[in-house]
Order: C-alpha cells, then sequence, then structure tokens
C-alpha cells in the first residue's frame, strides 16, 4: 500500500472518531511517507483504520486547479489555527505537502485532491477559540517571550478536550498583547522553527496530558511552513501570529516546568525515522517528522531529542 491507496481508504471515514477525537490517519500516513517510510504506510493503516467512523457527509474533491481554489479559503482559516486543537491546520497542511510531491512526480491525483477538499472542510468546521494578533510586533526575542508568559493554575485546568484550557489559558490577563510582542524573524519559516522546537523542548519537561498538548505546539508550526508559500504576505504574517498564538496558549495551559529526563545518546534522523515509523502511533509519527523536518532546516538538534523521548518514553512515561 502507498500513499495513494491509504488516501483513498481515509476518505471513506470520517474527520473525527470516539466523540470528538480528531483522524490521523491521511495525516501519519503523509508524514510516513515524507519520512521515506512507504513500506510502514499499509501496516500503519491496518492499525489505525478500525477505530475510525464512516463519513458524516459527503467529501468534495479540490479541483484540479487547486492553488487559486485553495488560497482564498486558505486566507480565511488561517486566524483560527489553534481550532480543533490544531488539528485543522495540521490536515490542510498534510494534504497540501502529499499533494505537492505527487504532482511532482506525476502521479494521478485524484486522491490526493480529495484529501485536501476533506481537509479545507474539516478545518473550516472548526471554531476559533480565541482572539490571534494579526502580526507579530516584537521587541521580545522568543527567550524572553516565553520566560514572561503566564501559566495557568493547573488547578484550574480542565479535565475535558484540550481546547478548554487552551481557551481558557488565552483568557489570562494581557495574553494577546504578550503574543503579539514576540519579534519575528525576516525570514518567517525561522520564527515558524523557533516556536516548534521552543515546544519541543517544553514537551521534554512534561508528561501525560501535558505533554500530549504542547506536543501539538510543534507540529503545527512544523507544519505551518508548508502553507506560507498559499498566502500573500499579509496572509503569511498572520498565519504566523495565529501559530504563535497557540504554541503560546499550549505552553500557559499545560507546562508544569519539571526537569527534562536524560536520555542515552540520540540516534541519527534515519534511525529516528524507522522508529517512529514501528511504533505506528499517529502522534509519534507526526512529532519525529516535524522534529525533523525542524532540525534539518535550522541546525538545532535538540528537536530530535524531543523526537527520541516520545519514541521510547510516550508522553513522559517511565
Amino acid at each position: 500500500m502507498d500513499l495513494n491507496d491509504a488516501l483513498a481508504a481515509f476518505l471513506d471515514t470520517d474527520g473525527s472518531y470516539g466523540g470528538g477525537l480528531s483522524n490521523h490517519g491521511p495525516m501519519a500516513a503523509e508524514a510516513l511517507d515524507h519520512l521515506g517510510r512507504s513500506q510502514e504506510i499499509g501496516p500503519f493503516v491496518e492499525h489505525y483504520l478500525a477505530r475510525l467512523d464512516e463519513p458524516s457527509s459527503p467529501t468534495v474533491a479540490a479541483p484540479n486547479e487547486w492553488r487559486e481554489w485553495l488560497r482564498p479559503r486558505l486566507d480565511g482559516l488561517v486566524a483560527k489555527a489553534e481550532s480543533q486543537a490544531g488539528h485543522g491546520l495540521l490536515r490542510v497542511a498534510h494534504a497540501v505537502r502529499g499533494l505537492e510531491r505527487a504532482e511532482a512526480a506525476g502521479l494521478p491525483l485524484k486522491n490526493y485532491l480529495g484529501e485536501l477538499g476533506a481537509a479545507v472542510a474539516y478545518w473550516d468546521e472548526g471554531r476559533a477559540l480565541f482572539d490571534s494578533p494579526g502580526d507579530l510586533i516584537g521587541p521580545r526575542g522568543i527567550t524572553a517571550w516565553l520566560a514572561d508568559l503566564d501559566r495557568l493554575d493547573p488547578a484550574d485546568r480542565s479535565d475535558g478536550l484540550l481546547t478548554i484550557t487552551l481557551a481558557d489559558a488565552s483568557r489570562l490577563p494581557g495574553f494577546g498583547d504578550h503574543v503579539a510582542s514576540l519579534t519575528p524573524s525576516s525570514d518567517l519559516t525561522e520564527t515558524l522553527d523557533a516556536l516548534g522546537a521552543a515546544a519541543a523542548a517544553r514537551f521534554r519537561r512534561n508528561a501525560g496530558s501535558s505533554a500530549f498538548a504542547i506536543l501539538h505546539g510543534t507540529t503545527v508550526s512544523a507544519m505551518a511552513t508548508v502553507l506560507l508559500d498559499h498566502l500573500d504576505d499579509a496572509g503569511k504574517r498572520r498565519l504566523v501570529g495565529a501559530v504563535a498564538g497557540f504554541v503560546a496558549a499550549a505552553i500557559a495551559g499545560f507546562d508544569d516546568a519539571h526537569d527534562a529526563p536524560a536520555l542515552d545518546d540520540t540516534p541519527e534522523p534515519a534511525r529516528l525515522a524507522d522508529l517512529a515509523a514501528a511504533t505506528k502511533e499517529d502522534h509519534t509519527i507526526k512529532f519525529t517528522d516535524a522534529c525533523l523536518a525542524i532540525a534539518a532546516r535550522s541546525g538545532d538538534r535538540s528537536p530530535l531529542i524531543a523526537a527520541f523521548q516520545q519514541i521510547t518514553r510516550p508522553y513522559g512515561a517511565a
């Protein structure tokens, strides 16, 4: 089974399952293909497919001229990067990245266009949790920005959906102004990678639901870079501001600030990809893919340590 076959299978499933959990199947399958581990797509699909529900509505595929179709829709979606705990953005970005690769390789695009249509519809269904800044204006570098970020009292953290705590964190005094105070790089990909690496570092020092929530700050930041080329300059700034808001809310809401565990020597990227693929665990596959991408672009190896921790100690488990 290749990615095309996997997308065909997942197009016969709903965007969520189990009372509101996001369907990660097409995203993780695309991440496996991006990691060069397409031989693991079949075992993953077999492992994952049984938990999913039938589609609740028909899928409308994106047209062949998908870039022109996507741009105005994406422009209207970027402000709610945090909706569905980031999964709308993630699904669209994985769909775009897979479609771009298939197009470059001259492959049949039917299922890729179907997945992009389904992904955009899924993100469109999401509800914005808070207002994000339309732009980042400084003057804080990311170290100071994180250090000065207020935290939600753990006693006020919801036991329910992640989105409840994200929304509660956004209501901390001065939250919106603080998000906007991050100084962006002239290269917005660098800003997104810095946000993703910061989330990965905080993922390492948390466990359980806190680690699970913060992990999404890394995946959302890394995958948002895929969407930059499909937005005008103002849209790019809105996207980066919205991702910064999501990362800030995840850290403010869930960072318990324990000491990160010591790890043995971290394997090289190719070995990390092998190990992640072998887990068949959707978040581990996507997180490893994101960490490898950030490390490759930035030269910062610290996300690789976070990926290895998730592979060997999922969500901070002993």
